[in-house]
This record gives C-alpha cells, sequence and structure tokens, in this order.
C-alpha cells in the first residue's frame, strides 16, 4: 500500500530535520572554534632575581591568580601619567591645574587668573553621584580621596554659572 504525503507533511518534515542539522552543526563548531583571537600592539619577556614574566599590550581580559609566593593580575595593562593636567581658558585667561593625577591620597586643584575667590570643585563617581564638594579659598584646594575605592571619577571646576573645566581623575 502506498502512503500519500501532502505539501505541508513534507516540508514538516523538512524543517524539522533542517533543524536538527543546524543545531549539530552549530554544537560541533563550538567544539572547535575558539571565542576570541587578539592582535597585540606590543609585548615582551622580562627577566629578573625575582622570575620572568611576559607581558603585552592590547589584551582586554583580565585575571588574577593567587599562589603560595605571591600574587600576579595578568590581562589588562594600565597606563598612569603623572603629569600636571592643565587648561586655560582662553576666553577668560583661566589656568586651572589638577595634580596629581592618578592619585591615591590627596588631589590639589590650582587656579591662576581669576580674581574673585568664587571658585567650587565637586566630584563624583562616574554614576553621576555627587561624593566630595567644596570652595577654592585663595583659588587652591585640597581634597582627601583616601577613603574613597580605587576607580575613576570626574572633577568639575566652575563658578555659580560656569563650569569652567571637568578632569577625569584617577584613584589608585
Amino acid at each position: 500500500m502506498k502512503k500519500n504525503y501532502s505539501e505541508n507533511q513534507v516540508l514538516t518534515n523538512l524543517n524539522s530535520n533542517v533543524t536538527i542539522i543546524f543545531v549539530l552543526l552549530l554544537f560541533l563548531m563550538s567544539l572547535t572554534v575558539q571565542a576570541q583571537e587578539i592582535t597585540l600592539a606590543s609585548g615582551g619577556d622580562i627577566s629578573g632575581s625575582g622570575g620572568t614574566v611576559s607581558y603585552s599590550v592590547g589584551q582586554i581580559v583580565q585575571n588574577s591568580i593567587t599562589g603560595t609566593n605571591g600574587s600576579v593580575t595578568q590581562g589588562i595593562q594600565f597606563s598612569f601619567e603623572s603629569t600636571t593636567l592643565s587648561v586655560i581658558d582662553f576666553q577668560t585667561q583661566i589656568d586651572i591645574s589638577s595634580y596629581p593625577n592618578p592619585t591615591s591620597s590627596f588631589l590639589n586643584i590650582k587656579v591662576q587668573g581669576f580674581q574673585e575667590n568664587t571658585l567650587s570643585y565637586k566630584l563624583f563617581n562616574v554614576l553621576g553621584k555627587l561624593l566630595i564638594s567644596g570652595d577654592l579659598e585663595n583659588n587652591t584646594a585640597q581634597i582627601n580621596i583616601a577613603h574613597l575605592p580605587s576607580a575613576t571619577y570626574l572633577l568639575k571646576v566652575s563658578n555659580n554659572s560656569t563650569i569652567f573645566k571637568t578632569y577625569t581623575i584617577i584613584k589608585k
């Protein structure tokens, strides 16, 4: 006895077979394909009395390993500049400096070219929450940030109506 299949039955069987084959191929590919490949900008090896370290610039993954002899964090390479951030507003001739950056305890602000003592500062976290604020007495301030966690912060220097400069501050 010969069975007659309708066109819908044939398409349904074909679709389910194609779906099974597709899922099987995805599974097999996941076993053999690497998730990420990286092209590094630079790298090398350093040797000393304490051991040897291989390093690279451009990695995007971080991993910490702790052992009996200490710990090492591998992956992201952090760059720190120990220069004074400064900007001169050419319309008002105000020179604002914020230093050191990065810092671990105190942040200094110095303003030159502004006669009035009406400037203030505000330190925000990256979510926009105000953490510390104050006035620049004699156009200087020293902000204690030792109690803050290591992170990136935003420092705004302004008077009542104008924000003169916003700095990115790195707390070590």
